[in-house]
């Protein structure tokens, strides 16, 4: 029997059974909150500091300004208390002395209610240094002063003068220090990663990028639990933080989880609130669309706590980070498109036509393209924009209700979740404008049982995004279409749970029904099997 024959004998059986009665084994995708519960911080007192000039020299060894500034807050308690380090961005202006950090104030004070020593500190000497030289290697000045304002901290905790302007004494656990940051401050934290392991040290615990740039680098991204925050009308790092996530998810060797929340409505700026622009470009979408200061600010306290209460406090995982639901259409109350990887549970299906044996039915057309950043593409995915970036996919069209697409499969069995890493084509128009996609993922074992999940509109993973058709004319009179929006790739995580009248030792297929639209187009990146946090 051939597998297109199979397969169709397969939704035949389901189709038949679904006839005979109203009562059906399959299910729903649950569009889910990803909730977390503040503490009250209204009580917290940040303090400011400034310890002025620290030790700081150029290569030709003459001293180079390094004011040793910021703010702090601790929570009530003896401790010893997590360390939470954040880094602010390159601000444009030619002050060294400049204030940024304390754009961070709510962060700070929300992250010591929460149960951690949290420090914002002056780190622009690294990007205002022109009349000194160059810091070589990257982020080397930024990573002494950091490394001074450790070791004032170690001081301070230590029960020897501080003039922090709060009593530090045995407060700090230095074995467990996370660092976020936050544009380039997200590029330098991998740095700082490194620069502490090339001492001898491992103490830092997780990194937490917010609208991150990214420095390609040969070396792999630190193997410890990452969370990357990318806003959508970024106008700054929109390609960087999706390609970071994209480039680490693939690591063959990595075994801690990383998680990318596309946050919708959100702006590159308002992270900080020294930043006092809405840094969101040339885009001209409806303002109703976008987060206010406020809103951002809250989000950032919010995944900032539920991070770490999973990687510092050790909290059962939940949301985003757990494998047993499916991925959030929102967190704490705002619109996403979330994705996670934990490699050390995961198989990945690669993208090669010998590998996958592709059948589809007469409705479906598919193609395997590879993106980067100099096709003239409709597609734009924020990773496949960068000129270091190419990103392989699988175009999938389909032009009536019940076009299918199938694809082999094997042993589930130790696995807790199928992963769809995907987005809707909103350049295509094959899509209805405006509208979500949604369609039925079956399962069909060896033993002939069949069992489907209906993903409804509303997940995320299939969202409909905003842009236009733009036709530019070329010098010799040629034509090119592109797309002014982006469509970011999500995971669409179907927890196999929901399949349990199918063996999941033997199953046999996977296959996508396009049964709840007429037409549609979504571009694939991968099929991932997901387990559970070691």
């Amino acid at each position: 029997m051939t597998k297109r024959l199979f397969a169709l004998l397969m939704m035949l059986v389901l189709i038949l059974a679904a006839c005979a009665s109203k009562e059906t084994d399959d299910g729903t995708l649950a569009l889910l909150d990803m909730p977390y519960k503040l503490i009250d911080a209204s009580r917290v007192t940040v303090s400011h500091f400034d310890f002025g000039e620290g030790d700081l020299r150029n290569v030709l060894g003459n001293p180079v300004p390094c004011p040793l500034a910021g703010i702090i807050a601790a929570p009530d308690g003896t401790g010893p208390y997590p360390l939470v380090f954040i880094f602010h961005g390159l601000k444009n202006v030619e002050d060294i002395y400049d204030p940024v950090y304390l754009g961070f104030d709510y962060l700070v004070r929300q992250l010591a209610a929460e149960g951690y020593v949290a420090v914002s500190i002056n780190v622009n000497i690294e990007y205002h240094c022109w009349d000194y030289g160059e810091p070589i290697p990257v982020y080397d000045w930024a990573y002494q002063v950091y490394a001074q304002n450790m070791a004032l901290l170690e001081r301070a905790n230590a029960g020897l003068e501080s003039d922090h302007g709060i009593d530090l004494r045995g407060k700090i656990d230095f074995d467990q220090i996370h660092l976020m940051g936050h544009s380039r401050g997200g590029e330098m934290i991998d740095m700082f990663y490194r620069y502490e392991q090339d001492e001898g040290k491992n103490r830092i615990r997780s990194l937490l990028h917010i609208a991150p740039g990214f420095l390609p680098e040969n070396e792999p991204h630190p193997d410890v639990p990452t969370g990357i925050i990318l806003g959508e009308y970024d106008g700054d790092v929109r390609e960087d933080g999706q390609l970071l996530y994209d480039t680490v998810r693939k690591q063959p060797e990595r075994t801690a989880p990383v998680s990318f929340v596309w946050l919708r409505g959100a702006n590159h700026a308002f992270f900080n609130r020294e930043f006092t622009w809405d840094d969101a470009g040339n885009d001209k979408r409806p303002q109703e669309k976008r987060l206010t200061r406020e809103q951002q600010e809250d989000f950032m306290m919010h995944y900032a706590a539920a991070f770490l209460s999973v990687f510092s406090k050790g909290s059962e995982p939940f949301g985003t980070w757990n494998p047993l639901e499916p991925q959030p259409v929102t967190m704490f109350g705002y619109a996403v498109t979330a994705s996670s990887c934990i490699p050390g549970g995961q198989v990945y299906a690669a993208l090669n036509e010998t590998d996958w044996n592709i059948d589809t039915n007469d409705a479906v057309s598919y193609d395997r393209i590879i993106k980067t950043f100099d096709d003239d593409i409709l597609f734009k995915h924020p990773g496949a924009n960068m000129n270091i970036g190419t990103l392989e996919l699988y175009s999938i069209r389909w032009t009536e209700s019940g076009g299918a697409v199938y694809f082999p499969a094997g042993d589930f069995s130790s696995y807790n979740a199928l992963t769809l890493y995907i987005a809707v084509d909103s350049s295509d128009d094959l899509n209805p404008k405006g509208e979500d996609q949604s369609f039925t993922v079956m399962l069909s074992d060896a033993n002939g049982a069949v069992q489907s999940v209906l993903v409804p509109k509303g997940t995320s993973a299939l969202a409909w995004y905003d842009g236009s058709e733009l036709l530019i004319e070329e010098w010799d009179g040629s034509t090119t279409r592109i797309w002014d929006g982006f469509m970011p790739l999500g995971g669409l995580r179907i927890p196999l749970a929901l399949f349990d009248k199918v063996d999941l030792a033997l199953v046999y297929e996977i296959a996508l029904i396009f049964d709840q639209t007429s037409s549609g187009a979504v571009m694939l990146s991968g099929i991932y099997l997901e387990d559970c946090f070691p």
